[in-house]
């Protein structure tokens, strides 16, 4: 039987193997363009990586592989896309932002996939700040060798048990966590006169996790990083001093690290 397409009605459909949507981890926006640099890596042949371009709803799909089938005749799902060995470890797909926005990503996502997988994007030190927004600038070094970088760290700001922000630190231990402010505090008790600049004054805590096997030419996948056992912070060394609560205050730009040093410590 001879099936005829019938022009703007009719038209073929290849499943992808893999769908991804990165996404703004600050305020959730798409992120796509010539900007951002995805590449498939196939671990048959890790020395050829695919660039994957972005479809114009901002979605970047890889939709052949060598040795798996993409399109069929009859309807399937995702799963039977696949021949054998299976797909296991197999792919891996490599994240560059070359205007400076974002830390470098890597994973290794579950494929076939029936859904578009969404990935945040964390903002690198070398990102301007967006107006109305606050931001954290840290550099962390290990205790044990202060010329080396704790790299790929996962940190969390907290006020309180609320999570303000959360990221991580390049292969050079450097992180900038951007957030929008909390609410003003409440009034001073007892009927004092509380000035905007006291009730726009927050303490706040900076936590990290941290593997001390991390190297800085090694990317990690991105859903292991907050796995990472949690490690004390120091701003001094030699004796260690344990990071203190920041002060974090409307229109100051907030620092971790204490003078004469310019860097926060991992207890390693």
């Amino acid at each position: 039987m001879t099936r005829v397409l019938s022009p703007g009605a009719d038209r073929i459909v290849r499943p992808a193997l893999l769908g991804v949507l990165f996404h703004d981890a600050v305020d959730g926006k798409p992120v796509h363009g010539d900007d951002l640099w995805v590449e498939a890596i196939d671990a048959w042949r890790p020395d050829q990586p695919r660039r994957l371009s972005p479809s114009r709803s901002g979605v970047y799909g890889l939709h052949s592989l060598r040795g798996v089938h993409t399109l069929l005749d009859g309807p399937t799902s995702p799963s039977d896309l696949v021949d054998s060995p299976p797909p296991t470890g197999r792919l891996s797909l490599r994240v560059r932002d070359r205007s400076g926005r974002y830390v470098d990503a890597f994973l290794r996502p579950t494929w076939p996939a029936p859904d578009i997988l969404r990935v945040p994007l964390y903002s690198a030190i070398t990102r301007p700040v967006p107006q109305a927004l606050a931001s954290l600038k840290v550099d962390l070094r290990r205790r044990s060798d202060t010329t080396l970088p704790a790299c790929w760290a996962w940190l969390t700001l907290r006020l309180g048990s609320n999570v303000l922000a959360e990221g991580l630190a390049d292969a050079q231990g450097r992180a900038q966590l951007v957030f929008p402010l909390p609410k003003p505090r409440e009034g001073l008790p007892h009927g004092s006169p509380a000035t905007a600049e006291a009730l726009l004054d927050w303490t706040v805590t900076l936590h990290a996790r941290w593997h001390p096997e991390r190297q800085p030419q090694t990317l990690v996948d991105w859903t292991d990083l907050p796995a990472q056992p949690e490690i004390p912070l120091l701003q001094a060394v030699g004796p260690d001093v344990p990071l203190a609560p920041l002060s974090l205050q409307a229109g100051v730009p907030l620092e971790a690290h204490r003078y004469p040093s310019s860097f926060v410590f991992v207890a390693d």
